[in-house]
């Protein structure tokens, strides 16, 4: 995942401005009879409450109405607790409402607005006359955060871990937290954690497997962190990643380029690459003699995801995470299980 680049400090304070100024003529405290409706089951006794970030604290005084989203993927937590934000941020696969397959029956008839990926547009956020901005998966900057925090109070990324590493578990108690309802996001996390270790126990030959995340994007290779997000799913069905993959990528991107005479690395038990087997890069990658002579390929030992399982796997969260389980999991198995004849729907010829 690529983070926003920060823009120009005379854009960005030209943006706000007009952002404040939306907010003086609409007037803050408004008539909100247009606001969402709030979650079933919400406590107002959850409130005030206070949560902790990357630039400090932001304490909510009452359960917020309206909820915009500014990070790239927290709408599945909100969604799953039955909590309907008025804007969701794009981040990529052109998906309807930015609202991917596994989420999108939880909108009912809503139409969230949709914010750009690239920038945040801050007229186009104080207009939404939001009660909180959540961030959780935005990378955003210092500058950022100040300038959204004149618009309402905002929740930033965890501090301590970088602006990409927020897990799936806390992003579900940080969404039960703004919404009021943080035992149904306990449960969530507690449901889920345990089908993943009952998966992974039904799944032995994954354990101790060596695996890596790969991708053919633009015409390079990249090989992604066992810290970023999808690599950590991988990780906690058992599969493993070898050292010098951790090397290579321990960079800000979290990733690093390998060149054609170093396809050795992506020599494992299985190679995950989040490309589609059709992907015009995946049909170079499976014409290179350098790539087709591994035990990698002449075994079967790879899987192509194509956009929407990249998509779950990348974006991890608690409603992703079981069409993962589901349907890349069995790939997975199929390709570690010694026998170059079983196929997955992920196998390429």
């Amino acid at each position: 995942m690529s983070h926003t680049r920060p823009r120009r400090l005379s854009t960005i304070l030209t943006a706000a401005a007009l952002a404040l100024a939306v907010l003086v003529a609409g007037g803050c405290a408004a008539d909100r009879a247009d606001s969402a409706a709030p979650a079933s089951g919400s406590s107002d006794a959850a409130f005030p409450t206070t949560l902790t970030h990357a630039f400090g604290a932001t304490t909510l005084t009452a359960r917020p109405e309206r909820i915009v989203v500014v990070g790239l993927k927290e709408q599945d937590y909100f969604l799953a607790l039955g909590a309907v934000p008025v804007a969701i941020r794009d981040w990529y696969g052109d998906m309807p409402n930015a609202t991917w397959p596994w989420a999108r029956e939880r909108l009912g008839t809503a139409k969230p607005e949709v914010l750009a990926r690239a920038e945040l547009d801050y007229e186009q956020i104080a207009a939404l006359r939001p009660d909180v901005i959540v961030g959780l998966s935005s990378g955003m900057s210092r500058q950022e955060y100040d300038l959204l925090t004149k618009i309402a109070p905002t929740v930033a990324q965890p501090a301590g871990d970088g602006s990409w590493a927020v897990t799936w578990q806390q992003m579900s108690r940080a969404a039960g937290q703004i919404t009021g309802r943080s035992a149904e996001a306990e449960k969530l996390v507690t449901d889920l954690e345990q089908r993943i270790a009952s998966v992974a126990a039904a799944h032995p030959r994954l354990k101790g497997a060596r695996t890596v995340f790969a991708s053919t994007y633009e015409g390079q290779y990249y090989l992604f962190s066992p810290e970023t997000t999808a690599s950590k799913v991988l990780l906690d069905l058992g599969l493993t990643m070898a050292p010098e993959v951790t090397t290579l990528t321990a960079n800000a991107n979290q990733s690093a380029t390998i060149s054609r005479e170093r396809f050795d690395l992506v020599d494992v038990d299985v190679a995950v690459w989040s490309e589609a087997a059709t992907d015009p890069g995946v049909t170079t990658l499976l014409g290179d003699p350098l790539y087709t002579r591994l035990d990698v390929r002449t075994q079967r030992r790879d899987v192509f995801l194509g956009t929407e399982a990249n998509g779950a796997l990348a974006f991890a969260s608690v409603l992703s995470l079981p069409y993962v389980l589901d349907k890349i999991v069995p790939a997975l198995t199929a390709a570690v299980d010694g026998d170059p004849a079983t196929r997955s729907e992920y196998s390429a010829p």
